[in-house]
């Protein structure tokens, strides 16, 4: 269970349960994280249109769709600064340290009962400000630092980062249900100072054990990047080395565009969905109504469940040299996000008539799941594996700017066409867009398969 991976005596190199004690490390920090972030977006947009005797700020669903369209956006589009700031000026770790206080301090913020409207609307802007910069400093350095407790031809690292996603969904699930019930019960700021305690489990285990179980990885801002990219600029002349890395970037570009469209879809769960489902839907199970932000929780529960059987399905099918690249992956996201919002259509129009029931919501969730598994565990190990050399942080940040920053900054602009053309419309065009973005997809995987042949990039 416990040994020794080299014997240099780094402290970093200690094995629990078959990986490097740092690797456990950064997953458990990415888990805590994800619990205060999501269990915090989770009650967002419910916060900022309840009423003011309720606790919230009341605004209508066109401002607070914006705004939660906003912070998901610049949550996933800053990264890229932030670890250009990790690679290159800071360290990796001192960015986290940073990062993950920064983000404390802003759930903190976010938990203060503030007794006027004028504080309270300060000090909101305020709490956003530093859980945007805390998170510009950690969201892509946290992936880097975790393949780098590995060697780069490791065979546990593709291991390692299911793990790190399965993490990511195991705290998604898991703080809709505690945040989303105590802010139910005891009011909404309670339900955000549950997600800082997440955030500062997350920053105290990191500082308690980051120096002997990381022990020198990513102190230095040293710029260290992917070996694949640092090999092809070894075995190859200047110029063609140069055009290599453009193919690389071009075949980057159009995939995160796939992607992104992707995310405008799948950002309606914590947005115009939850707005839907809070008004609209029956909850009532026998005498217990469930919470709104639950609905978040079980969209992670299908991820969970789902992970074993969807890693095992593409191994059976690898054996059988039935190999399913990317760009199907891609598109297959994309039809289930497409299906998932032409249920929210036959719900919303069923709202017309009485509430609708429950289980329509819930298979759509379940579709959005089923997408988010496929699309993003193929992810992460093609863009570590296409990075240039000495900047695979900032190549991660990009990539999130890229594909949750800008589908969630897009998102956001579902609240305006709530307000003026109602939930059906506005699902329905949604649902209209990513059908045509996934045929899209597979009008382009030719093209795609052959731009990454040349580029070297096994897609």
């Amino acid at each position: 269970m416990i040994g020794q991976v080299r014997g240099d005596g780094d402290p970093s190199s200690t094995v629990i349960w078959g990986f490097p004690r740092g690797a456990l490390l950064i997953i458990g920090v990415e888990f805590w994280e994800r619990f205060s972030f999501y269990g915090m977006l989770s009650i967002l947009a419910l916060f900022l249109t309840a009423s003011p005797a309720e606790g919230g700020f009341g605004w209508p669903a066109a401002r607070a769709l914006t705004l939660v369209g906003a912070y998901s956006g610049a949550m996933y589009a800053l990264p890229a600064v932030g670890g250009y700031l990790a690679d290159r000026v800071l360290g990796r770790r001192r960015a986290v340290t940073w990062g993950a206080s920064c983000q404390l301090l802003g759930q903190l913020v976010l938990a203060t009962p503030w007794h006027t409207h004028a504080l309270a609307l300060g000090g909101f802007y305020a709490a956003i400000g530093f859980l945007i910069t805390g998170n510009a400093l950690m969201k892509s350095t946290l992936v880097v630092l975790c393949g780098e407790t590995m060697q780069a031809n490791d065979p546990r690292r593709e291991a390692a980062y299911t793990y790190y996603y399965l993490g990511i969904a195991v705290a998604a699930m898991l703080s809709g249900v505690l945040v989303g019930r105590v802010a139910a019960s005891l009011g909404w700021h309670v339900g955000f100072g549950v997600a800082a305690v997440g955030m500062a489990v997350a920053l105290g285990s990191y500082l308690v054990l980051a120096p002997a179980w990381l022990g020198k990885i990513g102190l230095e801002p040293n710029g260290s990047g992917t070996e694949v990219g640092a090999a092809v600029a070894a075995s190859s002349p200047v110029a063609e080395a140069r055009r290599e890395a453009w193919r690389r970037i071009g075949l980057l570009t159009v995939l995160a565009a796939l992607l992104c469209v992707f995310s405008v879809g799948w950002f309606q769960l914590y947005g115009s969905w939850l707005l839907f489902i809070e008004r609209h839907v029956d909850r009532n199970v026998l005498s217990f109504a469930i919470p709104v932000p639950w609905f978040t929780s079980m969209n992670a529960a299908v991820v969970i469940v789902l992970s074993p059987l969807v890693a095992a399905l593409w191994v059976r099918l690898e054996a059988q040299q039935r190999h399913i690249d990317i760009v199907q992956k891609y598109c297959f996201a994309l039809a289930t996000v497409a299906l998932g919002h032409t249920l929210m259509v036959l719900s919303a129009e069923q709202s017309a008539r009485q509430p609708a029931a429950a289980w329509m919501p819930i298979v759509a969730l379940s579709l959005l799941g089923v997408g988010e598994l496929v699309a993003w565990t193929a992810t992460y190990g093609l863009v570590s594996r296409a990075a240039p050399s000495g900047y695979a942080s900032v190549t991660m940040g990009a990539w999130y700017l890229l594909t949750l920053g800008l589908g969630g900054y897009l998102s956001g602009f579902s609240g305006g066409m709530v307000d003026v053309a109602g939930f059906a419309v506005t699902f329905g065009r949604i649902a209209v867009a990513m059908g045509v973005a996934a045929i899209l997809a597979l009008l382009l995987r030719r093209p795609l398969r052959a731009l990454a042949s040349r580029a070297r990039v096994a897609l």
